[in-house]
Formats: structure tokens, sequence, C-alpha cells
């Protein structure tokens, strides 16, 4: 059997490509097939365009996709909910990169945080959640591929 193929190289916007959407270190370890479909490629471009190129354009820092599109057994296996944005390509949880930290800003909290702020301000968002698990601190943002129905919900899941 051949092993689908994506282009990893693809960008969807400046600063985001389509293997750095889909990478997941557990999809790899478990050999599972995170390949997306043409309409969660589109998505993907979508949600780049949208919000995460904005954010990283007024933030003058990188992004790092902790997780972004998920196939299904891919969801299940992070525990996933079964309605997730990322299965559609709609969603990705993002942080800065630690090297990339501005001062004042060195822990996971604050540079999630600071990604919080200037997403309200700068991206055009369905959902932003601050989400956190023990000291690991993330940003939730996903966009609808028509993103005209985005509800700009804001969820912060503190402490």
């Amino acid at each position: 059997m051949t092993k689908p193929i994506i282009d990893a190289s693809m960008h969807l916007s400046e600063h985001f490509t389509l293997g750095e959407m889909c990478y997941s270190a557990t999809a790899e370890a478990k050999q599972i097939p995170n390949i997306p479909l043409k309409q969660h490629i589109t998505a993907m471009q979508t949600l780049c365009q949208r919000d995460l190129e904005p954010m990283r354009s007024q933030l003058g820092l990188p992004i790092k996709v902790n997780s972004g599109y998920r196939c299904q057994m891919l969801n299940q296996m992070v525990g996933g909910v079964p309605t997730s944005q990322h299965l559609k390509g709609e969603a990705a949880d993002i942080t800065i990169p630690r090297s990339h930290r501005p001062f004042g800003h060195p822990t996971d909290e604050q540079a999630a945080r600071l990604i919080m702020r200037y997403a309200e301000q700068y991206a055009d968002f369905d959902q932003l959640i601050l989400e956190h698990r023990g000291n690991s601190w993330w940003v939730h943002i996903s966009c609808r591929i028509n993103y005209r129905l985005n509800r700009h919900q804001v969820i912060k899941d503190e402490k």
C-alpha cells in the first residue's frame, strides 16, 4: 500500500506551511497518517491567513503551532472532542517559541496571555481559548472556513 504524500513545504500563508499545520509527534510515534483532504487544506489556509499571519505580524514574533489539523484517529489518540475544529483544519493550538519570547514574558502562561491580547485585537476568530495543563499553557484559536460565521467567542481557562 502506498502512503499518501502531502507537500509539507506548501505555504498556506507567508510564514505557515502545510507541514507544520499537520505535524504531530503523537502521529509520528504511533504511525498515524495525519493526511488532510483538499477541504481541510483550504480551511487551514483560511486559519493561517485570517488569524495566524495577522497575529504574527502584529506581535513581530514567530508563532509555534503545537497542534493543527488532526485526522479522526489522531484526535481520539490525543483526547480531542469528537466535534473538534482540528478535525476540519479550522483550529490550531499555538504558543510563542521559548527562544523568541520577549523580555517579561518568559513563561508559557505569560506567552499565552500575550497571544490572547493580540488575537482579540487582530484576528478574525471563531473561538479563542486560553488553555493549560499543569505549567504548560497555549492558545486554541479557530476560524471557520466560512469566516462570516465566526462567533468571536473568548474563553479563558483560568487556574
